[in-house]
């Protein structure tokens, strides 16, 4: 099945950072000027994340749209229609 898959390890872990975040948003809130700091980083975070992956959706959908008539055949630059020639000369006596 695709899909996410959910552990009890991995709810306890995000269960843990979000009381940390809780706790920094409280002093935050209470005043204290470290917590104020590390929330503006989180923030900018977020936002920073959201705008990496509103970029990549509009690079996505222009590729979709406008590179559908553009498709080329993937190939490698290196590979002919025949094979590359032999460089060593074969010995007839092994074969024999």
């Amino acid at each position: 099945m695709l899909g996410l898959q959910f552990t009890i390890r991995g709810m306890l872990i995000s269960t843990a950072v979000l009381a940390i975040v809780c706790w920094t948003l409280a002093c935050a809130v209470r005043g204290q000027n470290w917590a104020i700091a590390v929330l503006l980083g989180l923030v900018a975070l977020v936002i920073w994340v959201f705008g990496q992956v509103m970029l990549f959706a509009v690079a996505a959908l222009t590729s979709a749209i406008f590179g559908a008539t553009q498709r080329k055949k993937l190939a490698s630059p290196f590979a002919n229609e025949t094979p590359a020639p032999q460089i060593l000369p074969t010995d007839r006596r092994a074969v024999d």
